[in-house]
């Protein structure tokens, strides 16, 4: 008994010893520098230790203008135009060309598209659409006709607490269009910045968001479909229309400015308020997607967004230049009822490369449910993209929080050569202690014979 307990209490001390060097592995933090915020002219500017991000402050629109800090030169802009509700007949594909024109007025549009889908009209459907058509909203809202907060940008910090991001959100105020006041407050882009890698898990997926990258939450709550307008007016009568699938799409205008030195304000101004400035235009711009790869202004093309590393992603790639801008997304978005479980659907992307370069995200009908959907932007690298995460983030689904809570971002446990090192030697002399503990007690034991 002797024995045992000497030895139990020595392993017992190399434990508690090799605990005191142990902790140096976890809690590591970021420090506080590796980032900054500054304001100009309107703009908020957001610097990490790779990129850096400018958004509108003031005279807000939901838009980005991003760069690699190793090359000011080069500025990609992301603006989300809109949304827009766009009605698919059977066998019909998005395009661009599908989408309702406003001026026009929904009657002519409506009728001539049915006819090319095989339907033979009567009087008594006319007259329920010439009814309908005035008691409909305009079929595209352009966000330039909303006010928009840019909520204060803030620090993102992971269940340890190590500071790991920034978060901040445009949230739709008000629409100086009295049609769509329904959406005041009911459309809000939320985005977040990691300064690391983080493994982001959503419902058995798992996307890898690098540390060049602005990942947003598009989302949608209670919606106003003409669609429902429509069908409510027309009643049985529409069962002898094609058949419609309603789509909720959301427009994006990607592009890249050259900078010369003291006009980068100016140009973040012009991409703002929509100025075109004729002394950019000799900056080649190419896109790529999948294997295929389109210069800006010199087709006119439009097909879907294919997958490239699990993701369907466009690059773009300015002539000259070695880092490409990227548009990417998530082909699955989240629909949420109070207090019901999210459910998931699929979302078609669309370029459409001609005299400039738009995507088109394609949602399917959800009711006056909450859509929630992940798009992202930002730099493009072979290194980037090989970093391994160091987080993973759970986000809850249902949250309509800016700043994902700390109990979402869990550190992975991430151990370095010198710690294998470290916890071997550690192993080695428990082994050793209890060796040399145990031959002195044998040894003690004979001398008391």
């Amino acid at each position: 008994m002797m024995i045992r307990r000497k030895v139990i209490t020595s392993i017992v001390i190399v434990m508690i010893m090799s605990l005191v060097i142990l902790p140096i592995s976890q809690g590591q933090t970021v420090d506080e520098g590796m980032y900054g915020i500054e304001g100009a002219d309107g703009w908020k500017i957001i610097r990490t230790d790779v990129f850096t991000v400018a958004v509108p402050s003031s005279e807000t629109i939901p838009m980005f203008i991003w760069w690699h800090n190793d090359d000011n030169s080069t500025l990609y802009v992301a603006k989300y135009e809109g949304l827009a509700e766009a009605w698919l007949f059977a066998s019909e594909q998005f395009s661009h060309d599908k989408l309702f024109d406003d001026t026009k007025g929904f009657k002519n549009e409506f009728i001539m598209r049915a006819h090319s889908h095989g339907w033979i009209e009567n009087s008594e459907i006319i007259l329920k659409i010439n009814q309908i058509s005035k008691d409909l909203h305009p079929f595209f809202f352009a966000f330039s006709q909303g006010k928009w907060e840019l909520t204060p940008i803030q620090e993102i910090k992971a269940k340890d607490g190590t500071l790991v991001g920034l978060a901040f959100a445009f949230i739709l105020t008000e629409s100086m269009n009295p049609s769509f006041e329904f959406a005041e407050g009911n459309i809000m882009i939320r985005n977040k910045i990691f300064f690391d890698p983080v493994e982001m898990q959503v419902k058995e997926n798992e996307v890898i968001l690098s540390k060049a990258e602005l990942k947003s939450d598009i989302i949608i709550s209670n919606w106003r479909w003409n669609y429902d307008a429509f069908v409510e007016t027309l009643g049985e009568s529409s069962y002898d229309l094609p058949e419609i699938a309603p789509k909720l799409v959301l427009s994006t205008k990607l592009d890249v400015r050259s900078v010369n030195e003291g006009n980068m304000i100016n140009i973040m101004n012009e991409e703002r308020d929509d100025i075109a400035d004729v002394s950019d235009q000799s900056l080649e711009v190419k896109v790529r997607v999948g294997d295929e790869i389109m210069v800006v202004g010199k087709v006119d093309e439009e097909d879907y967004i294919v997958a490239t590393d699990g993701l369907p992603k466009l690059e773009i790639l300015p002539e000259s230049r070695d880092i490409p801008g990227f548009f990417r997304f998530d082909p699955r978005a989240a629909i949420v009822n109070e207090g019901q479980s999210a459910t998931f659907v699929d979302v078609a992307g669309v370029f459409w490369v001609a005299r400039s370069l738009k995507t088109f995200l394609v949602y399917p009908y959800f009711g006056g449910s909450t859509l929630l959907h992940d798009p992202s932007i930002g730099i493009s690298s072979p290194e980037l993209e090989a970093e391994a995460p160091k987080y993973i983030f759970n986000p809850p689904i249902e949250s309509r929080d800016i700043v994902p809570q700390p109990q979402s971002i869990i550190p992975i446990e991430m151990v370095p050569f010198f710690e294998l090192v470290m916890g071997a030697v550690i192993f080695i002399m428990i082994v050793a202690a209890v060796i040399f503990v145990t031959k002195k007690t044998k040894i003690e034991v004979l001398d008391g014979m």
